[in-house]
This record gives C-alpha cells, sequence and structure tokens, in this order.
C-alpha cells in the first residue's frame, strides 16, 4: 500500500487563494488558510502529465542527501495554481535496490503509474525490472500493482516521453528496450498492451 498525504480540502474563493508554488517547483508555501503538502526531500520528477480536470500527474523519485537510495513517488496537483492534492510514496518491489516512477498516465478514475527498479548498485551487473501500479486518481489511494514480465529479457527499460507509456482504445501500451536472457549484450525492442487489470 503506498502512503498516501492528501491536502485538506480546498477553501472557497471567498476563504483564501490555493497555495501557490515558489520558485522552486518542487516545495509548497502555504496559504493563511489552507494547509498544504510538502514533497519529501530531494525529490526529482522524471515526468509530468495532465490528466484533465485542471490537474496534473507528477512521477518521480526521491533520494538522500548524497543522491542514493532512490524511492518511488508520485502527485497530482492542481494545473493553474500548482497546489498539491496527494503524495503517493510507492512500495519499493521486493528484491531491488532502488526504484523511480517515470511515467504516468490516466484511464478512467484511475492512474497508472510506471516503476522502473534496479536489483544492484553495480550498473554493469544490474538488471532493470518494470512494475505498473495502478491508483485512485481521486485520492491516490492503491488499487492493484503488477509486475510487467518481457518474455526472453534479462534487463527491461523504457525511455522518458508518454508516447512510450500511454492507453491506445483500451489497453495501455508499453514501449521500450530490452537485454535478452540468451545475450546479455544483445538490445532488441518489445511493446507490451496491458488491460485495465494489468492482465496482457
Amino acid at each position: 500500500m503506498p502512503c498516501v498525504s492528501r491536502a485538506n480540502p480546498a477553501p472557497t474563493d471567498q476563504q483564501a487563494t490555493p497555495a501557490a508554488l515558489t520558485r522552486n517547483p518542487y516545495s509548497q508555501t502555504p496559504s493563511q488558510h489552507s494547509a498544504s503538502l510538502k514533497l519529501p526531500d530531494h525529490f526529482t520528477p522524471y515526468t509530468s502529465e495532465p490528466i484533465g480536470d485542471n490537474r496534473i500527474c507528477v512521477a518521480g523519485r526521491t533520494t538522500n542527501a548524497d543522491g542514493m537510495n532512490q524511492k518511488p513517488v508520485a502527485y497530482v496537483g492542481e494545473q493553474a495554481s500548482k497546489r498539491v492534492l496527494w503524495i503517493a510514496r510507492l512500495d519499493m518491489p521486493a528484491d531491488m535496490y532502488q526504484s523511480r516512477a517515470t511515467h504516468c498516465a490516466r484511464h478512467g478514475d484511475s492512474l497508472y503509474i510506471l516503476l522502473q527498479s534496479d536489483t544492484q548498485s553495480e550498473q554493469t551487473l544490474s538488471q532493470t525490472l518494470l512494475r505498473v501500479v495502478k491508483l485512485n486518481a481521486a485520492s491516490g489511494a492503491m488499487q492493484l500493482q503488477q509486475d510487467v514480465d518481457v518474455p526472453s529479457a534479462y534487463s527491461v527499460w523504457v525511455d522518458e516521453g508518454a508516447n512510450h507509456f500511454a492507453w491506445n482504445g483500451d489497453r495501455l501500451v508499453i514501449t521500450g528496450h530490452d537485454l535478452l536472457d540468451a545475450d546479455h549484450a544483445h538490445q532488441a525492442a518489445f511493446t507490451l498492451r496491458l488491460n485495465d487489470n494489468l492482465k496482457p
């Protein structure tokens, strides 16, 4: 289950103006009348995608002060005011050294977040594996999560860009690259199509 923090309900226009972001777009300045969520220290975004209803989904990572120990985080904010509505600190898959949230896509009332996780600190020895997390778009509550299997792949990754993790009709289409089980030096491309329950 993700640890989800939520802002208090927004005040009416007559009560207060929603909190605005400072020059650093990842630290909040609360208004006088409304509580404001603060993103974790050392947060770095990978993507920021409009999801409708004047909202954006931001997916990224937190680290320690040395830039190590990556952990996945996603949040939803108001597009105009930049007020953060909720923050989800996502579970890192078991037996992973580090993990980051890199893509976000909305379908219906849910958000789908892509995690890319590494098995080891040493890049030449590490595998990168994928997981998709399904969250309630309004609250950030966990609905489902599923490790993504790429057949015959030893290590996989998905490049930046919304076109690599996007809904096409009733399928979530993920496109990326992989190193093959049979030959770790050989790179290939893959395309996966999942339904809204994260099944092929």
